[in-house]
């Protein structure tokens, strides 16, 4: 006696069988409808927010920069370049000349509504009209000013301090007027000027988790899709299989976009991740399918024990990984919780799309090889029809 879940999957192969077509354009227009969600996917570069903010470490650490003002620090770095040879080139980092450069570029920074302070070897000088070198060179001396040297004196540091904010593009936009001002001060040969620090090692990180992530799918989809071209011998088989699974990706991040959860340093790369797990469920339901074909058992009577037979076990396997993934969402840490969702939905999405889409696109592929075998046959019934006529 078969329970209500197979009565359920044999009933879903029956419909599937009868509206194939009108099912198809519902794909269609339900991968639209999750696809428009992708504009408004975003990627959450801060940190912080990843983070328990409500746990007392970090809503201290909040209430100290309200109070106190911004907390991102750049760090502009001013080493000798030893490329450079010339006899008027900067040996000494304390140089007169590369101070002048650093009282120059403090005046500038210090001018910017966004940044709170700027210390560097600058800062002793600070509210002087003109610094001659004998002063400079006289006030270097002092202890205090050797913490923003070197011990080879080949490098100083400059920091700046900033209430940048957490988006991408507020980063972007501060690293760009820094290196504006940088390339606006005057600067004496011999001596080169770096920008680094949390927010810009936060940016670069993300860039290259967004170039890595679209080149790890792109490298994922053409290995699945090759391997999938081999295990069927086929094309189209292939494809068969790969293509709900593209639907399926397509709909967990459209989703994402759609409910507002941007990306992360933990999600940014889970789309080869998705592809790598979902693609399973599709493979089992075209071998099985085409097993009962194999049988010379009618589509009908094949697409309901595969919907009815690996249905119900790719639901069991499905559940238990997105229960598996799905827990993660009780982490503490939202970075953990993101990715549970994250994997969690991708996996429900991939097992939906094996179970709705893949026994619709193994009819209509096969109902179009059955109508362009015929469409060929006739063609050349017709031919062979005209050299009969003809004779020889």
């Amino acid at each position: 006696m078969e329970d209500p879940l197979q009565k359920a999957l044999v009933r879903l192969a029956e419909i599937q069988r009868k509206h194939a077509k009108s099912l198809a354009v519902l794909v269609i227009i339900f991968t639209i409808v999750l696809g428009i969600g992708l504009k408004d996917l975003t990627i959450n570069s801060d940190f912080r927010k990843e983070m328990p903010r409500e746990l007392p470490i970090f809503a201290l650490n909040d209430r100290i920069s309200d109070k106190f003002g911004g907390q991102d620090t750049v760090v502009i770095a001013v080493q000798i370049d030893e490329s450079v040879d010339l006899k008027s080139a900067v040996r000494d980092i304390r140089d007169p000349r590369v101070i002048q450069s650093l009282i120059f570029l403090d005046g500038e920074l210090r001018n910017e509504p966004t940044v709170t302070s700027v210390a560097s070897p600058a800062s002793f000088f600070r509210g002087n009209e003109t610094v001659p070198p004998e002063e400079i060179t006289q006030t270097l001396r002092n202890p205090q000013a050797n913490a923003f040297f070197s011990r080879n004196y080949k490098m100083t540091l400059m920091y700046v301090t900033a209430d940048i904010g957490s988006g991408e593009e507020q980063i972007q936009n501060f690293d760009e007027l820094v290196q504006k001002r940088i390339d606006y001060t005057p600067k004496p040969p011999g001596v080169n000027f770096g920008i680094t620090g949390g927010p810009i090692l936060r940016m670069t990180i993300f860039d290259l988790l967004k170039s890595d992530a679209v080149f790890t799918l792109i490298v994922a989809a053409v290995i699945i899709l090759i391997l999938l071209f081999v295990m069927q011998r086929s094309y189209t088989q292939g494809i068969l299989v790969f293509a709900p699974l593209s639907l399926g990706l397509i709909w967990t991040m459209g989703t994402l976009g759609w409910l507002g959860i941007p990306l992360s340093v933990a999600t940014v790369g889970l789309s080869s991740m998705i592809l790598g797990l979902g693609v399973e469920y599709g493979v089992f339901m075209l071998s099985r399918y085409n097993e009962e074909r194999a049988k010379r058992n009618s589509q009908l009577d094949s697409l309901r024990t595969t919907v009815r037979g690996i249905g119900s076990a790719i639901i069991g396997s499905g559940l238990t990984v997105i229960v598996g993934f799905g827990v993660l969402a009780l982490a503490t840490v939202p970075m953990i919780q993101h990715l549970g969702e994250t994997l969690a939905l991708g996996i429900a999405f991939c097992l939906l799309a094996a179970l709705f889409v893949n026994p619709v696109f193994i009819l209509l592929e096969e109902d179009y090889e059955y109508w362009n075998t015929h469409r060929k046959l006739l063609k050349l019934s017709k031919k062979k029809e005209e050299h009969v006529l003809r004779g020889r």
